[in-house]
């Protein structure tokens, strides 16, 4: 923890004074994605409007029950500290999405909920009908299994600096073949759909493959920058050997 007066580091380097700090690999990985999905507009709204689905149902045991009886599977409860939240919430709308949509009708047509529910309703059907959101839901259900892949290498608790490096080399090279993929991946979430007339205006395949890459560019930026640290952590010589065996010789050498 970073805390400067009173975090772990500080309390240890009060008694090392050498010991040297490394942010949460992990950590540092939600990081990555938070910059990702926060500074681009229609990527923020999409996650809004996601968070909203697991609101609804949880504000409310009656909300749940027909949840229960016409989805059959519960969505994650929010959380803004953990990033898997959104993979799991991804994951549930993605693969129960026609479910979500005849749950929210049926809310509207049983005429046992109150005016501000059937609206709220009304409006989640209409999103998961949304060109829009349909594309960034499909968009990170490709995404955030290599994320979710990583954030659990990173969590072990036996792991060594060669394996971090190359989870990392990997994870950069699933994110780039996406990056390469995008213009058949959009190709195939256009095919089929009308694109009916509608007040709100929807974005073009264009923008969508556009943000698309804007999205995988940050994210492959940002974790350069944030674990470029590990290009330089383990010399060739030292592969094989253990964690601490490896931090003493950088240390050595620094």
């Amino acid at each position: 923890m970073r805390g400067a007066t009173a975090g772990v580091q500080k309390k240890i380097q009060d008694v090392y004074p050498n010991a040297h700090y490394i942010h949460c690999y992990a950590h540092q990985l939600n990081l990555i994605m938070q910059q990702a999905t926060s500074h681009i507009t229609k990527v923020r709204i999409f996650f809004s409007n996601l968070s909203g689905f697991s609101s609804f149902f949880s504000r409310s045991s009656k909300r749940t029950r027909i949840l229960d009886k016409v989805v059959a599977h519960r969505l994650p409860a929010s959380s803004n500290v953990r990033w898997n939240f959104h993979s799991r919430a991804i994951n549930t709308v993605f693969e129960h999405r026609e479910d979500l949509i005849r749950c929210f009708e049926s809310i509207q047509d049983s005429g046992d909920f109150d005016p501000i529910t059937v609206r709220e309703a009304g409006a989640f059907a209409m999103l998961l009908e949304d060109q829009d959101f349909k594309f960034f839901l499909q968009l990170f259900h490709h995404i955030m299994p290599h994320v979710d892949l990583l954030y659990a290498k990173l969590q072990k608790k036996v792991i060594d600096s060669v394996c971090i490096q190359e989870s990392i080399q990997q994870f950069q090279q699933d994110i780039q073949k996406i990056r390469n993929s995008l213009h058949s991946m959009v190709g195939q979430s256009s095919v089929g759909s009308s694109q009916p007339v509608k007040k709100r205006r929807t974005l073009s395949v264009e923008d969508h493959e556009r943000i698309a890459a804007e999205v995988c560019d940050i994210i492959l930026g940002h974790t350069r920058e944030r674990f470029s640290f590990t290009n330089h952590l383990v010399p060739h010589s030292c592969r094989g050997t253990d964690l601490n065996n490896t931090t003493q010789h950088f240390l050595k050498m620094h």
